[in-house]
């Protein structure tokens, strides 16, 4: 269903307008038709406006305990126009309404089976193929999070809603702990803001065992996250799933999680670093960095780190991030932000350190002093062995091409005058990140910068570039599926080094990787898809790893390789749209071949 709010009511009465003006230009019968036709637009009017109370958007954060305060607000605010409902499912095919069967009538509710991929939004019909499925199977490696998901529609209101997990027990007897397994309801959250739709979807993780309403009509989706033991046993473990409502009949959910005998190895080389992340909240930032490194995040492109004082020589609260990023096994890189020029539409509205734009900005005296503090930084640094770290200096000038091209031309010669300046200091690392063509292909190899990124689709030049320089992708183009595939297998394809995912604060940003609240920090559905991205990386990695001992000890490596070379010849070209025929579902069988041919290597 797609409910028509807000902007769309004005698009409807363009368009009834258009149609009544061609009233004035016909003759009689074709004035008969054009009235049918703004008669047909204004019936579809009046039938789109509904009060957002009533549609299950609204229903289901009412039913997920959304503040009511919020609530109000927002339901307000659609039903006037100043923010815009939309529900429609456009990532799958259109499903309609299940009719229960005579058992489902019983239960008062059905289980399906949606790849974690794919939101089950409140709006969602299960799919035929997703109702049939009757078990889950899941692999991962020692150490490895994975993710078991199901999804229930509710035909009437259900409530002390109970999931429970039998004991997963292999061929051998031998068990998986239950502290192995963490519950998470995921709570509907509204999404968008400003002149955006609003999406109200599957947004944050919760960790329970009960959930105290389903509302009818509205589907439900739980999560539940398995991190093999590092010490678990081969084998195949088999356990169930119950979910069991109050007063309605239970069900169980056969489930098999497949342990695979090795480690996947960490990349030295590769950053996942999280951009505006961090805070001097030292309590809130240790549980941000633990949630962070679970995720698979390695560092953060922080402004944090940078010193305070008028000298700019006070590193108290900046050696504490570090610190802690230490204590919570982050191994890094950091990429310092708080010197970086941020390109916008004009020469005078472009900024960047010590609150300074335009002619103030683009001048020797301020690289001098950019320089100076980078120079205390790395004596710090050095003092107190921060993790590896690398200066952001500036981000998206090609912006200034707008401005014309004497502007532009100007901003590309300043900006080089500053990575001249920087460079004079010895033993520091230096980036920028291009989102022109035309400032990548100038750039990018300057011996001032030691890596480079792109906010922009890929390009013949970037990937040769990539090959001879460690690059960054900026984004990844959506906030869904191609999350997983952008941050792991396509990272992989084209030697990406670098990247820097949105951290996102505010509840309804559509970046948003952890939500803070409770004193706890809660993951986005958005971060669970990032790490099996990177997981995929480490998959590929690790193989290459197992292949390069191999070659050595003079072992055959033909069919390892041969593996990796048709994975990464499936792997899409773009990071920032969905390529039409790729399956994403696929990407599962692509990890599983490679786990395959770690295991025969490692014997």
């Amino acid at each position: 269903m797609l409910v028509l709010t807000g902007w769309d009511f004005r698009v409807l009465a363009g368009q009834i307008a258009q149609e009544l003006s061609k009233l004035e230009r016909q003759d009689d019968n074709m004035k008969k038709y054009a009235l049918i036709a703004a008669l047909a637009l204004m019936s579809s009017l009046v039938y789109a406006k509904v009060d957002a109370t009533d549609t299950k958007s609204m229903k289901a954060l009412r039913a997920d305990k959304y503040a009511e305060d919020l609530l109000d607000t927002l339901e307000i605010q659609i039903n006037v126009g100043k923010n815009y409902l939309q529900e429609e499912d456009k990532s799958l095919p259109p499903a309609k309404e299940p009719v229960p069967s005579s058992e489902d009538s019983k239960k008062g509710y059905l289980v399906f089976f949606r790849n974690y991929l794919y939101d089950v939004n409140p709006y969602s019909n299960p799919l035929k193929e997703e109702i049939a499925q009757k078990e889950l199977k899941v692999f991962a490696a020692l150490g490895e999070f994975e993710p078991i998901v199901f999804s229930v529609y509710p035909f009437t209101n259900l409530t002390g809603c109970k999931i429970m997990l039998s004991e997963f027990v292999n061929e051998k007897g031998e068990k998986l702990a239950p502290g192995a397994f963490q519950i998470n309801d995921v709570l509907f959250r509204p999404q968008g803001s400003g002149s955006d739709p609003v999406i109200v979807k599957p947004v944050v993780l919760e960790k329970t065992r009960e959930i105290a309403k389903i509302a009818q009509g509205i589907p439900k989706t739980i999560w539940i996250n398995v991190k093999i033991p590092e010490d678990a046993k081969e084998g195949s473990y088999k356990g169930k799933i119950t979910f069991s409502p109050a007063g309605k009949p239970l069900s169980e959910i056969p489930v098999t999680v497949t342990v695979l005998p090795f480690k996947l190895l960490q990349p030295p080389d590769v950053s996942w670093s999280p951009i505006m992340a961090g805070s001097w909240n030292f309590e809130e930032l240790e549980k941000e960095m633990i949630v962070s490194r679970e995720h698979g995040m390695t560092g953060m492109v922080t402004g944090y780190l940078a010193p305070e004082g008028a000298n700019n020589d006070d590193f108290t609260k900046a050696n504490k991030v570090m610190e802690l990023a230490k204590k919570t096994g982050m191994t890094g890189q950091f990429a310092l932000f708080n010197l970086h020029i941020q390109g916008e539409s004009t020469w005078e509205s472009t900024f960047g350190p010590f609150g300074l734009t335009g002619d103030k900005l683009f001048c020797q005296a301020t690289y001098d002093k950019a320089k100076d503090v980078i120079i205390k930084t790395r004596d710090n640094a050095v003092k107190n062995k921060w993790l590896p770290y690398i200066f952001y200096l500036t981000t998206e000038l090609g912006y200034l091409s707008v401005a014309g091209e004497q502007v532009y031309n100007k901003t590309m010669k300043s900006a080089e005058q500053y990575y001249k300046t920087a460079r004079e200091v010895e033993g520091v690392r230096l980036m920028a990140t291009f989102n022109r063509p035309e400032e990548l292909a100038s750039h990018w190899d300057l011996p001032t910068l030691d890596e480079f990124g792109a906010n922009s689709l890929m390009s013949p030049d970037w990937e040769k570039a990539a090959k001879k320089k460690p690059s960054w992708i900026c984004f990844i183009g959506s906030y869904d599926r191609l999350e997983r595939l952008g941050h792991g297998f396509y990272m992989w394809r084209y030697n990406i080094k670098g990247i820097r995912p949105w951290y996102g604060h505010g509840e309804r940003n559509v970046s948003i990787l952890s939500m803070y609240y409770d004193k706890e920090q809660h993951p986005t559905v958005r971060f669970e898809r990032i790490r099996e991205g990177v997981d995929d990386y480490k998959y590929m990695y690790t193989l290459s790893e197992y292949v390069k001992k191999a070659k050595a000890a003079g072992k055959n490596t033909a069919a390892a390789e041969s593996v990796m070379k048709k994975v990464n010849d499936q792997i899409p070209e773009s990071h920032r749209k969905h390529t039409p025929g790729f399956d994403y579902l696929k990407m599962d069988d692509y990890r599983w071949q490679i786990g395959q041919e770690i295991l025969k290597l490692a014997k």
